[in-house]
């Protein structure tokens, strides 16, 4: 009896041992083969996926060279995940959200939603930028009409042929989409997991969707892209940090594109209720943050040459979101520790100090890792000031909104370990340079207001509320002043690459009263057509003094035919000289005379 029992069990394993190796092998969602069991009862095999294949060589690693464990393991799925306790609150919020101009403007330009859906131009050297600039474009769009990230998902998840395929590395694009489909692969997962309940799918598209998206995240391994004269570039070392100074080391591999696609497959993870996926995130961002040293500086961003504020602030972002994100699991995420044993909060801590200093990162941002186009040197003699009048600093950041985008980014950290930034109407800033942005789906506020909607309106009422007693007394001091009245004012405009001086674009009259300013505005100024500078603009200008004499003259201007750019001039009446910039080319002046 036991003899025949033993026979057949032998007989059933090599019957299923031949179906089973071909309908199973290479079947894992990464591409992997799945790894070969026996089942407890002997009778069958068990064929399992070993989850996060891309990383677990770097992860395991890290076991023995002193880096600390990986503790965001442990968390777990939940069912029914929900990102914030009130979904509807940030629906409306999102819906609030600007997109800013520029962004606007490029896609009559580059037909941003058809150059995604299709992939059409694939990205190369050529097209980097519109792919770049068209995914923020996207994002910004996504806010209040999620659908559009649904269809384009769709779109690819019906294609014939995988339109967001990577072509080889002997292909001469191979550089450039090997950057810019992953990135765009985990930032539209980030979007697609936060707004998945808007989007309108049949039940075969949304299935068709899910395992899409799932299969390109699982693929992705973060081979490094490009090389130099050395040969190719080779991987991070996850067991030195200083590798990612090395200029053999691509970065990529440990860096910017593993850190969006972290984070998708973090959200995705929870959002499909798939351990694997949230594991193989939690892997990659580990990756990531062990180029974090213990005073929370990232290496990976700070030797990234005049970029080092670019880079390093950024990429902040991610950590108030993941802190939101894991709020709905019960996880403090301010306050986890990093693999070299630098706090979450503590390397927010740092990239605030960043801002007000950046020659911090001086250390390795000497090395130009990435950054030849824009040595270190170019910056490194600059005051704080002179660095944040360059074009590489205002792109960086709104420096004029003081501390305003850093609360707007990190409003959770700041109000548990710096609460004397929380003093304006965060809800209400719009200004931040990343509102939509092609480095993150979801900026990290809209989890916050979702979180603390009462908070937050509360903050916003009683800001209101201390404005209207401030305006009061303005309205009493700026009923009458002796700076009313009429005044010709000049523009002048100065080349600062041209040694030619002052050049005049035109003059009109200014009306100052009660405190405000407007410009006659009657004509374009197009001096020589060198200059546009149209009448309808210069009307729409902020205009602002005190009892003091102090003026501020903000807005859009097109100085150019073909960009318009936002001016913050600065001066005093009595004085009758106002000065700021339209670009780092352009200096601009208006000379005041009482009429």
């Amino acid at each position: 009896m036991t003899y025949n029992s033993q026979m057949k069990k032998l007989i059933l394993l090599l019957i299923l041992s031949f179906f089973s190796a071909q309908s199973f092998a290479g079947s894992c969602p990464d591409g992997s083969d799945p790894v070969k069991s026996i089942s407890a009862d002997g009778t069958y095999f068990v064929y399992n996926c070993g989850g996060s294949t891309a990383t677990s060589s770097e992860t395991s690693s890290a076991k023995s060279n002193g880096l600390l464990p990986d503790t965001l393991k442990k968390i777990k799925v939940v069912k029914d995940w929900e990102p914030v306790a009130d979904f509807e609150a940030l629906k409306e919020y999102a819906k609030q959200v600007p997109i800013e101009e520029r962004f606007v403007r490029k896609n009559k330009e580059w037909n941003c939603v058809d150059r995604i859906t299709n992939v059409n131009p694939y990205p190369d050297e050529d097209s980097h930028r519109a792919w770049f600039v068209c995914q923020a474009y996207v994002h910004g769009l996504a806010a209040s009409n999620p659908q559009i990230i649904g269809d384009i998902l769709l779109t690819w998840a019906s294609a014939s042929k995988d339109p967001m395929f990577v072509v080889p590395f002997a292909d001469p694009r191979h550089k450039t989409a090997g950057y810019d489909l992953p990135s765009t692969i985990g930032t539209f997962a980030q979007s697609y997991a936060l707004w998945y309940d808007e989007i309108a799918y049949t039940p075969d598209e949304r299935k068709r969707v899910d395992s899409y998206m799932t299969k390109k995240l699982m693929e992705q391994k973060f081979a490094p892209i490009g090389g130099n004269y050395q040969g190719p570039f080779i991987k991070c070392n996850i067991n030195d940090i200083n590798s990612v100074i090395n200029e053999r080391t691509g970065q990529n591999n440990c860096g910017n594109i593993r850190m969006k696609v972290a984070v998708g497959e973090i959200m995705l993870g929870f959002r499909l209720e798939n351990q694997t996926l949230l594991d193989k995130g939690h892997d990659d961002m580990y990756v990531v943050n062990a180029f974090i040293n213990e005073d929370g500086i990232n290496i990976n961003h700070a030797s990234r040459g005049g970029n080092t504020v670019n880079y390093s602030w950024e990429y902040t972002y991610y950590s108030s979101l993941l802190a939101e994100l894991y709020d709905s699991v019960g996880y403090d995420y301010l306050e986890h520790t990093l693999p070299r044993g630098a706090k979450v909060h503590e390397y927010l801590s740092f990239n605030y100090r960043l801002l007000k200093d950046f020659k911090l990162t001086a250390p390795w941002a000497k090395y130009d890792i990435g950054s030849s186009w824009l040595p270190y040197s170019q910056i490194k003699n600059l005051t704080q000031e002179e660095y944040e009048n360059t074009d590489y600093g205002k792109d960086a950041y709104s420096w004029e909104d003081g501390d305003n985008e850093f609360v707007k980014a990190h409003t959770k950290f700041v109000k548990r370990y710096m609460p004397e930034l929380y003093t304006f109407a965060v809800k209400n800033y719009m200004g931040s340079n990343f509102n939509e942005s092609p480095n993150f789906g979801v900026h990290p506020y809209m989890l916050h207001l979702g979180n603390n909607l009462i908070e937050e309106n509360n903050n916003v009422e009683l800001l209101q509320k201390q404005d209207e007693l401030e305006g009061e007394k303005d309205a009493t001091a700026c009923a009458v002043t002796p700076l009313d009245g009429e005044y010709i004012a000049t523009w002048l405009a100065e080349h600062t690459k041209e040694d030619v001086g002052w050049e005049l674009i035109g003059t009109e009259t200014l009306t100052l009263n009660g405190c405000k300013g407007k410009f006659e505005s009657a004509v374009d100024f197009e001096p020589n057509k060198w200059f546009k500078m149209s009448k309808a603009l210069r009307e729409n200008l902020l205009i602002s003094f005190d009892p003091s004499g102090s003026i501020n003259i903000s807005g859009n201007l097109d100085l150019d035919h073909y960009e318009t750019e936002k001016i913050n001039l600065n001066g005093n009446i009595s004085s009758g000289i106002i000065l700021g910039d339209f670009t780092s080319d352009w200096n601009l002046k208006v000379e005041l005379k009482r009429k």
